[in-house]
């Protein structure tokens, strides 16, 4: 059975980030994006939820604010609770990995400024702006079944 859990999403933020810590101190960012949906004659817009934890979650609190764009690559998690009034209530979040902070038009000094957990990439090697540079860690395909 082939599983993947992969998402990428570039949009703007819709709300100030809210910054929490865990019990055991761990700090945890939460974000809303909206993403245009371009079809043939309307535009619609798509609403997620984004979490981001630890340096990469204290990264976007302190450098980002509503309305700034920004690209989240990560997985999606599903999760499930009980509300107040005793009914079942679920939802699929995006848990993020990586994050690029991205300009606005005529804004050169914030384009495509990386924020992944401090301008690391999952492989421990350092990003780098150029989109000709990829950071590929061989580890990450270890799991794929092919």
């Amino acid at each position: 059975m082939v599983s993947f859990n992969r998402v990428i999403l570039a949009g703007n933020l819709t709300r100030d980030p809210e910054l929490r810590f865990t019990n055991d101190g761990v700090p945890v960012c939460s974000f809303g994006l909206a993403v245009n949906r371009v079809r043939s004659r309307n535009e619609e817009v798509d609403f997620f939820n984004v979490s981001a934890w630890r340096e990469l979650g204290e990264t976007i609190a302190n450098y980002k604010k509503k309305g700034d764009p920004i690209l989240v690559e990560g997985r999606l998690q599903y999760r499930t609770w009980e509300a107040q009034d005793g009914s079942k209530r679920s939802a699929v979040d995006v848990v993020a990995d990586n994050v690029q902070f991205l300009g606005r038009p005529g804004d050169p000094e914030d384009g495509g400024a990386p924020a992944g957990g401090g301008g690391r990439g999952r492989g421990g090697r350092s990003q780098s702006s150029s989109r000709d540079e990829v950071d590929i860690n061989e580890e990450d395909f270890e799991d794929i079944p092919f």
